[in-house]
This record gives structure tokens, C-alpha cells and sequence, in this order.
């Protein structure tokens, strides 16, 4: 087997892993509270990487990257793994997964003028044209979901533009930093982990949790947090850009696909609309980056 298939069956088993979060992320907080949610998730997340690192006898490179960059990886850890990590299972208490999925997939958009304001990147015009194409997909998306009046609703579509909003943040943050990749998410995961504990006397946390919810408690912290994020960076290493993001493309339509075949949920016509014109947007800025 070529390098380059190797590096396509990382991508796209990362893919299926990124896929099975929104309806996993519903029936947790089905179940429990989406404070506890990201606490345990956080808690697997970093006992995995950390058991990864210690297998590769890798763990003295965590003390190497903190000290080269003290303060970076607490304050990305926070926003990407803390914050986001609270708004995303927030938002899927608001509002239906379909439509949270389709709001979380923003977050390519948001990185396009983060990178403008924060590291002066430039954008051409056409750019700037598929970030406006991607948020009429939002707009429509949203009123496909309910009345303009649905304060419920209105409260679930903010929050899901935050946990968007703030993972582009991170996204952008750790995109113009070098560092090892398992070591570095360890610090990120650890850090957010540790913002989450700080919240304990603000949220009741559950710390007795049946088998069946820390079974899917576990899955969600190991695979699609750890496991798929070491597999989609070593895909990245082995196939060309272009093919990774297209492989990219494919997380909100196969998460719609299991939130519909799984949780019930209908998607109705305007929502597919919305999210077509989204993905839309996406590619099209694929695309350009290629082109130039």
C-alpha cells in the first residue's frame, strides 16, 4: 500500500470519527448535563493522549512545548477546548443536532477573516464573496428551523455561531504556531480540562455516571476527540492538501446522515438548502487556496 493510501484511509476514517459527534453529543445531554458532558469528555480526551504519549515514550516532549510557548497553550486550550468545548454541547440542548451541525460547520468561514484581523492575511475579493455566500446558507438554515420569534431557538442559533466563532479562534491561533502534534493537543485538552474543574462551584457536576453513559463518555473523549485528531494530522502528512479538505467536506453531510438515521430527526428541504449552500461556500474557498 502507497503512502498516499495510507494517508487517504487516516483522512477518511477521522472523518467517520468527526462524524458520529453531533448525534453523540445529543444523547449525552439527553442524559446528563452538558457541563458533566465536557468534563468527562475532557478527562478521556487527556488520559488517552497521555497514555499515546507514554507508549512512544514521548512524554518528556510535553515539559519541551510548554516551555517554549507558556502561555499560548493555556490560553488556546481555553478558548478551543474549554469554552468551545461548554458552548458546543450548549447548543445541543437549544436546538435540533441537524440544525447545530450545520451552524458548528461554519467555523472554515469564520477562520477566513480571523486570520485577516488577527495576522493581517490578505483576501481577495472572492474570498470575502464565498464568506458572504457561506452565511446566507446560515440565514437560511435558520429560518428553516422555526419562527423569527422562537426565543428558544434564537438563543441556540447564538450559541452555535459562538462555538463556532471560538473554534475558529483556536483554529487560526494554532495554525501560525509550530509544535509537535500529540504533545501539543495534550497541553490543549489539559488546560481546558483544567478551566472546566475551575467552574465546578458555578455547575453541578455528576461524578457517578451509569456504564452505558461512560461508555459514550469514553467514546467520545478517546475517538472522536484524541484518536481521529492524531489520524487526521498524520493524514495530513501524507496526502495533498486539496484531498484532506475534501475529505473535510464530507463530516456535516455524513453527521446529518447518522443524526437522521439514529436520533429520527427529520431534515427538511431548506435545511438541506441551507447546508448545500454552506458547503458551497467551503469548497469554493477550497478551491481558491488551491488555485493560488
Amino acid at each position: 500500500m502507497t503512502e498516499s493510501s495510507k494517508g487517504t484511509i487516516y483522512a477518511l476514517l477521522a472523518v467517520a470519527m468527526f462524524a458520529t459527534l453531533g448525534t453523540g453529543f445529543k444523547v449525552a445531554v439527553t442524559r446528563l448535563d452538558s457541563y458533566s458532558v465536557v468534563v468527562w469528555m475532557g478527562i478521556w480526551a487527556t488520559a488517552a493522549l497521555f497514555a499515546f504519549l507514554l507508549g512512544e515514550g514521548r512524554v518528556r516532549a510535553i515539559a519541551a512545548e510548554f516551555r517554549v510557548r507558556p502561555l499560548f497553550f493555556p490560553l488556546a486550550g481555553v478558548i478551543g477546548l474549554g469554552v468551545q468545548q461548554i458552548l458546543c454541547l450548549r447548543t445541543y440542548e437549544l436546538i435540533p443536532a441537524s440544525q447545530a451541525v450545520i451552524l458548528h460547520y461554519t467555523y472554515p468561514l469564520m477562520m477566513l477573516l480571523l486570520s485577516r484581523l488577527l495576522f493581517r492575511e490578505k483576501s481577495g475579493w472572492r474570498a470575502l464573496s464565498c464568506v458572504a455566500l457561506g452565511f446566507v446558507g446560515v440565514c437560511v438554515l435558520v429560518v428553516s428551523g422555526g419562527g423569527v420569534g422562537d426565543v428558544r431557538l434564537s438563543l441556540g442559533v447564538a450559541v452555535g455561531l459562538g462555538t463556532a466563532f471560538s473554534f475558529a479562534l483556536f483554529c487560526v491561533l494554532i495554525k501560525h504556531a509550530s509544535f509537535s502534534v500529540t504533545a501539543g493537543m495534550f497541553l490543549f485538552n489539559l488546560f481546558g480540562l483544567l478551566f472546566l474543574l475551575c467552574l465546578l462551584p458555578l455547575y453541578p457536576m455528576q461524578w457517578t455516571v451509569s456504564a452505558t453513559d461512560m461508555l459514550l463518555l469514553a467514546y467520545l473523549g478517546v475517538f472522536p476527540t484524541a484518536v481521529a485528531f492524531i489520524l487526521w494530522n498524520r493524514a495530513l502528512r501524507m496526502i495533498p492538501t486539496g484531498r484532506s479538505s475534501n475529505c473535510a467536506l464530507l463530516v456535516p453531510i455524513l453527521s446529518l446522515a447518522f443524526i437522521s438515521l439514529l436520533l429520527k430527526e427529520h431534515i427538511a428541504l431548506m435545511q438541506a438548502v441551507g447546508m448545500a449552500i454552506v458547503l458551497a461556500s467551503v469548497f469554493l474557498n477550497v478551491r481558491l487556496a488551491r488555485r493560488s
